[in-house]
């Protein structure tokens, strides 16, 4: 009899696949990049919240990528970045955007805080002021969605429109205030860079935690054919 070896080999491969199943479902949810979002939609705010990656260049220095997300509004970004434009990232005066700047913004990237007005408005400003794409800079950690008002004239806003979290939007606004040039890329994946290192160390973590269970069924399995074999006849 050899019932112990053969639910030692049964669990080992539930044990496997399990497993297999999970690191599927990790890597599906790390290759997300948009969602439909829960704010109202109607014509000409009707887009999907896409996630950005954000490349920047202090006086042609790159710094650190930062990741944002678009409006419910505006064009669409390229998915790729090869066929983003590098543009420079200008201070609307005032800080805001809610009126009209007196910091020339005409083929820029107007930059801007949230509050003090609607994002459709501060895209309207930028826009009437020929700038070439608005970035917002939230004044929280997270990834805001940036929907419309009903009866804005959303619909007639043709730039691209990106939120930033606050700490990368602190960064570029005293790189620009101490002088620098700061220039800036979008673009939107349509599946972001997955970070093979980090799904690397999840695949350590889980594997190590399959061997144990596996290795407790082994030595299980045979000290239950040990005392079996203690017990059968001779």
């Amino acid at each position: 009899m050899d019932f112990p070896s053969k639910r030692k080999r049964s669990r080992s491969l539930h044990a496997i696949l399990l497993f297999c199943l999970l690191f599927l479902i990790g890597l599906s949810f790390a290759e997300e990049a948009s969602h439909d979002g829960d704010s109202p939609k109607f014509p000409g705010c009707d887009h999907p919240y896409n996630l950005v990656k954000v490349k920047n260049w202090a006086n042609g220095v790159e710094g650190e990528t930062f990741s944002g997300i678009t409006a419910r509004f505006g064009a669409f970004l390229p998915k790729e970045e090869k066929n983003s434009n590098i543009l420079t990232a200008v201070l609307s005066n005032p800080l805001n955007g809610c009126s009209p700047s007196s910091s020339k913004l005409s083929g820029s990237i107007a930059t801007v805080v949230r509050g003090g007005c609607d994002f459709t408005t501060k895209a309207e400003i930028a826009q009437s002021e020929g700038a070439a794409a608005l970035l917002v800079i939230n004044d929280e950690e997270e990834l805001a969605e940036m929907g419309c008002e009903k009866g804005s004239s959303a619909q007639d806003i043709s730039i691209p429109v990106v939120l930033i979290p606050k700490s990368g939007g602190q960064y570029l606004n005293k790189s620009i205030v101490d002088g620098q040039k700061v220039e800036l890329l979008f673009y939107a994946p349509v599946r972001p860079p997955v970070d093979f290192s980090v799904i690397f160390l999840w695949i350590m973590a889980v594997g190590t935690v399959v061997c144990a269970s596996v290795w407790s069924e082994i030595a299980t399995s045979e000290e239950t054919n040990e005392r079996y074999n203690e017990l059968s006849p001779k």
